[in-house]
């Protein structure tokens, strides 16, 4: 899911900032969720297609489900379902706010 040449130490770091952005997320929404958009944004220079996002969230998702086993719970794999929907959403968002505006012809 990562750049061939990014390194061990910028993979971590994005995975960290990933984790933070989804705690806040489906937390309080201080502000660390905004990265989310933000990163969207700055990966369409690089040419990542937005999809990938969504596919990202939920390779965590799944990852975690291993992780827990047992105690990935009905109530835990449906909040997850609403938390990748609600990332979705907001990936969407950004590209319906990204689109250019055609003036009117008169």
């Amino acid at each position: 899911m990562f750049r061939t040449e990014g390194s061990e130490l910028v993979k971590g770091s994005m995975l960290a900032l990933t984790i933070d952005a989804i705690l806040d997320f489906a937390g309080d929404r201080t502000g660390h969720f905004r990265l989310i958009q933000c990163e969207v944004q700055s990966h369409d220079a690089y040419g990542t297609p937005r999809k990938l996002f969504g596919e990202f969230f939920g390779v965590i998702a799944e990852t975690l489900r291993e992780i827990l086993g047992g105690d990935w719970s009905p109530e835990v794999d449906e909040a997850w379902r609403r938390l990748l929907a609600e990332i979705d959403q907001v990936v969407a968002e950004c590209e319906v706010q990204n689109e250019p505006h055609t003036q009117p012809s008169s």
